[in-house]
């Protein structure tokens, strides 16, 4: 057998025009790490900081504008469910924003780590099975609804997932020490005790004892858990016990399992493939234990998930890793064909069904939006147009039985997936939705860098889209004890503005607002005057 010409040839010999061109010239780490880029710029990094934030992480944006704690301080007091790691990245964000934190100082750290968790599946997948599963590991995984959206609004916590991820992966290396501790150490401090019970769970199922240090693997979550009850106890000792037992206040989650699915599509329910005797028999047997240790990972968490409380945030996506491992593990040997032909009918089948869900929603869809909303016309008209080139790929790949047609139309699916959230759902959420517009209303009317105070517990997202602190006042008499001069703004119900008590500071009306529901909101100063020398005094002392 005669050698490849190219890789033969000379330094600085031509090549004649007959010659095949080989891509062999290319260093083999290459392709994936141009796929892995690609993929995580175009499904990611995309708009990566334009939705608005949900009430789950405006907790964490106010947290990141109080000082540092074992815990966030939201509108004044100690939030149980906001832990130091994701604050302290959001902190991180803000200041090279300019010191202020937005929307953006939240959604771009968890977009950065949810690339991490891409890296190391990436990363794990191509050392077992080579660069096109490693490619194929980064589609599944930023493919997906889920790194799609990235928001806690669909209960995802991708701080301490990556940290989660991070232990799991080196549990199913082999490698269950320092590493892995560390890693388990990061998961306490952005989520608290969760996360280690599912590593601990992780290293009971799927770690062989032989391959485990318990000293590496235990001695850095007992660090920082120690040295979190220390800070706790010398910061706030009352919220100790609420903090760990915050967790177990939460309800059982009964749609666990059914929303993790819908999260990891369009490849999710491929990752059944992986029961074909034909599929598994293709890989190595590293890449083999590293598939399967990932679908008993993405089983526990679903059990645990579904069924004790508390840990649904927690066991979403190690969930969700492991589908997406396991479907491209799959997508792999499915591409190279040398599996069974029933086993290559269930990928088509699988993957025409998903397929014609995506085009019956788009093309119903589509055909609404651009008939009742204009704005959303033309953008309509390119997902139908989209959708109907997804649906010819994949009709031709279930009539000619071509497992590789099927895998290109749900790329396209996952393609389209982006498209509708940038261009529909984004906007939808954030001008209908979210409770951005009105907080910016509110906010527009305050003295920047001063403080509201308030006599209701109001929504957290609304709170931050003001950018101003929120300040609770226990009774309105509060406002006479103000060392300052200066007016302060008080947000208040309108039944409260009209039964305003006569003891307290009278008040002056600034605005009435409606939310979405026409409930009105009324924001008021105490009376007085004062000048912008008076401004800039009490923000330089509301800063410090």
């Amino acid at each position: 057998m005669s050698a490849d010409p190219v890789s033969v040839a000379r330094p600085g010999a031509r090549l004649r025009a007959d010659q095949p061109v080989s891509w062999n010239v290319f260093p083999s780490w290459l392709w994936p790490v141009l796929s892995w880029v690609v993929l995580a710029g175009g499904f990611v990094l995309m708009g990566g900081g334009n939705l608005d934030l949900s009430e789950v992480e405006a907790r964490v944006g106010i947290a990141s504008g109080e000082p540092l704690g074992p815990l966030g301080r939201v509108s004044g007091g100690w939030e149980p469910s906001v832990w130091p790691l994701p604050v302290a990245l959001s902190k991180v964000w803000a200041w090279g924003e300019g010191g202020s934190a937005t929307a953006a100082s939240v959604r771009w750290p968890a977009a950065i780590v949810g690339l991490l968790i891409g890296l190391i599946l990436s990363r794990r997948m191509s050392a077992g099975l080579g660069a096109r599963a490693g490619a194929l590991a980064a589609l599944a995984w930023f493919g997906g609804v889920a790194l799609i959206d990235r928001s806690a609004l669909a209960g995802l916590d991708l701080v301490a997932g990556v940290a989660t991820v991070g232990a799991l992966d080196r549990l199913l290396g082999g490698k269950a020490g320092w590493g892995a501790g560390i890693w388990g150490a990061l998961a306490f401090l952005a989520a608290g005790w969760p996360p280690l019970l599912l590593i601990a769970l992780a290293a009971v199922v799927v770690a062989r004892r032989g391959e485990i240090n318990p000293t590496g693997l235990i001695v850095p979550p007992a660090t920082a858990l120690a040295a979190w009850t220390i800070w706790t106890l010398s910061v706030a000792p009352e919220v100790l016990g609420a903090a760990l037992a915050w967790p177990l206040k939460q309800p059982i989650s009964w749609t666990f399992a059914p929303s993790v699915l819908l999260l990891g599509l369009p490849w999710s329910p491929l990752a059944v493939l992986a029961l074909s005797r034909s599929v598994r028999d293709g890989w190595p047997a590293p890449a083999r234990r590293a598939v399967l240790g990932w679908l008993q990972v993405a089983g526990a968490s679903l059990l645990v998930g579904t069924f004790v409380p508390g840990l649904a945030t927690a066991a979403r996506v190690p969930a969700l890793a492991g589908l997406a491992f396991a479907a491209a593990a799959c997508g792999d040997r499915i591409w190279a064909g040398a599996v069974s032909t029933a086993a290559r009918r269930s990928w088509i089948g699988l993957g025409t069904i998903v397929i014609g869900l995506w085009i019956s929603v788009v093309v119903v869809g589509g055909i609404y939006l651009a008939s009742a909303v204009p704005y959303y016309r033309g953008f309509s008209i390119l997902l139908i147009g989209l959708a109907l080139l997804t649906a010819l790929v994949g009709l031709k790949g279930a009539i000619g039985g071509d497992a590789r047609r099927t895998t290109i139309a749900l790329a396209a699916v996952a393609f389209g997936l982006k498209l509708a959230h940038v261009g529909v759902y984004v906007p939808e959420w954030n001008y209908k939705f979210s409770q951005g517009p009105w907080g910016r209303a509110i906010g527009q009317w305050v003295v920047p860098h001063w403080p509201i105070y308030t006599l209701n517990a109001w929504p957290a997202d609304l709170a931050f889209a003001t950018g101003h602190p929120f300040r609770p006042l226990s009774h309105p008499r509060v406002l006479s004890f103000q060392r300052e001069k200066a007016p302060r703004f008080v947000l208040m119900l309108a039944a409260d503005f009209a039964n305003w008590p006569e003891d307290a500071p009278p008040l002056v009306r600034v605005t009435t607002l409606q939310d979405q529901r026409g409930q009105e909101r009324v924001l008021a100063r105490t009376a007085g005057e004062f000048s912008w020398r008076d401004v800039k005094q009490a923000a330089r002392k509301n800063d410090e």
